[in-house]
Parts: C-alpha cells; structure tokens; sequence
C-alpha cells in the first residue's frame, strides 16, 4: 500500500496528457461575436447577427478567417488573411475585433482578428479595387489581391500593398512568420500528441512495475 499515492499520481499525470493533447484544448482559433451593424469580410457582407468565426489553415503566412452561423453549419463570409504578429507585451486574453470605420458608401470592414491566446492576428485581404478605396479613405496602405481571385487560388495568388497614393508596392511577409516557416511543427498538433502519448506510455509502464512491488 506505501506505493498506492505513486500509482495514483502516475495515472494521474498520464490523464493530464491526453486531456493536454486533445484537440480542442489546441483549436483555440474559434469564436462566437455579434454585430449590431452590416460589416465587410473580405468580398462579402454581413447583416446583423450571430455568428462563429474560425480561421482555416492554408500556409505559413496567409490563411482563411471564415464566418458562419452559430452551429458552424452555414457559410456566410469567407476571406483571405495574412498573419499579424502579437508583440510579447501585446498578449491578447480575449477574442479581439480591428475595423476599418464605415464611410458614406461603404459598411465598416473587419481589419484584424485576433484569437485569444494565440501568437498572430489575421489581417484582411481586400480585391484591389476596394484596398484602392480603403487606402485612400485611411491613408494607410492595404493588402491586396487582384480582383475575380477565385478561392482555389487562395494559396498562391501574388498580394500586394496599395498605398494611399494607389501605387502598388510587393507584400512582405512579417519576420515573424519566416520563423515558422522553418519550423512548421510548432503550430501543429502532432508533437503534442506524440508527446502526450509518450507520457501516458511512460505513465503506464511505472503504474506496472510499481503494482508488482
């Protein structure tokens, strides 16, 4: 019996791995939010309401921020984003929204996502002709793609800047995301469940040799 408090914590700790390494304590990217005004994502508009918004993975440095209904079920915006990197003192605790103010013509549009606990915001991608508008009326540039970009092409469409001025200037990827780049793996899943699953084995071979003490 004087090894029966071992045995409890090893089982225990090979628990807290598996819980660690279940995906949906990973997929934090997700997110309820509710608008009380029509707002732009992308090519797309909103009406008023409740939705979900989620990011879908493409590459190292742009991916998709989708909006659905509540349930997931319904697609109602999808656009393309390039990644905006979270200073170390700029730690975002909550689901956070960045917009763009509405004008006379135009609805507000959605700038930045940021997830909650989470190393990037999602900064988004607009058709050439509406970043045009959009860089004059905020004297900022504005990332952009070329008009009719269909969503297959998402991946590997060239971006650009279009500047207030409406000159077009390349799109550079933050310094922060060429980290990831080389290496990839840790924004993934996998070494967290292999990890987790070393754990648990572990965890069960000493549960073992200590039941035969």
């Amino acid at each position: 019996m004087r090894h029966t408090w071992k045995v409890g914590l090893l089982v225990a700790i090979c628990c807290l791995a598996v819980a660690w390494t279940a995906p949906g304590q990973i997929d934090r990217e997700k997110n309820l939010f509710t608008i009380t005004e029509p707002l732009a994502v992308g090519s797309q508009i909103l009406e008023p309401g409740t939705y979900r918004i989620q990011v879908v993975k493409l590459s190292y440095n742009r991916n998709i921020v989708q909006v659905t209904d509540p349930e997931g079920k319904k697609v109602h915006a999808q656009a393309l984003a390039t990644p905006h990197p979270v200073k170390i003192d700029e730690a975002i605790p909550e689901s956070l929204f960045a917009y763009y103010p509405a004008t006379d013509t135009k609805p507000k549009a959605l700038r930045t996502w940021f997830a909650p606990g989470t190393p990037f915001g999602q900064d988004i991608v607009y058709p050439k002709g509406r970043a045009e508008e959009m860089a004059v009326a905020y004297k900022e540039p504005i990332v952009a793609m070329p008009e009719q970009t269909k969503e297959a092409e998402y991946k590997t469409v060239p971006l650009f800047k279009v500047t207030p001025e409406k000159v077009e200037e390349p799109y550079v990827a933050p310094p922060e995301t060429m980290v990831a780049e080389k290496l990839p793996k840790t924004a993934s899943r996998e070494p967290l469940l292999a990890l987790g699953g070393l754990l648990a084995l572990g965890g069960a071979l000493a549960v073992r040799a200590l039941s035969r003490h």
